[in-house]
């Protein structure tokens, strides 16, 4: 008995018995279709979001803005930070590693002009794509409508087409910054 318990936190053990080492090592295809779950919920109540994947670039200096969460991911989450008595609604969620990393982190918005209605989560969502290889997702607060940017570009997504159009961004080859 005193062998099998000093055993419980090796793979063997723990994946014999069935019981994960760790609940919350999530794939990015988890992740992904949380984040589809989420935004789905999300532009149906009007929620405005701001959601950004890093990547290889980091955002440690604009992560510097906001708290700190290290979380896991998940729909609950990201739906109470982004609701709007929160403190943590303003400003963007980072994900890193698979994890919640930062909440109401801010981005310094794209001074590109900008055809349509677009708010102050679009012109920083491209203004983040503009000097990094992230994604991010946003969510109107006014009209529920979804758009990713990434490469420097704003894309609206019809929303059933979000996991694919997610999946799209995330295997983009990121344009190269250094020649700009």
């Amino acid at each position: 008995l005193r062998r099998a318990l000093e055993q419980l936190g090796s793979n063997k053990l723990t994946r014999f018995i069935g019981i994960e080492k760790d609940k919350y090592v999530q794939t990015k295809e988890d992740i992904y279709k949380k984040l589809e779950t989420t935004v789905k919920w999300l532009s149906s109540t009007k929620t405005g979001a701001l959601i950004t994947i890093e990547r290889k670039m980091s955002l440690s200096s604009y992560i510097k803005t906001g708290t700190i969460v290290n979380a896991p991911v998940t729909p609950e989450l990201l739906e109470t930070i982004f609701y709007e008595g929160t403190r943590l609604h303003d400003g963007a969620v980072v994900i890193r590693n698979n994890k919640i990393y930062a909440a109401s982190v801010f981005y310094p918005s794209s001074s590109r002009g900008l055809t349509g209605k677009y708010g102050a989560r679009h012109r920083a969502a491209l203004g983040i794509s503009e000097l990094t290889d992230s994604v991010t997702i946003i969510v109107s607060e006014e009209t529920g409508r979804v758009a990713i940017a990434y490469n420097g570009t704003l894309e609206s997504i019809i929303i059933d087409e979000f996991l694919d159009n997610l999946k799209e961004a995330m295997d983009s080859i990121p344009v190269n910054r250094d020649s700009k």
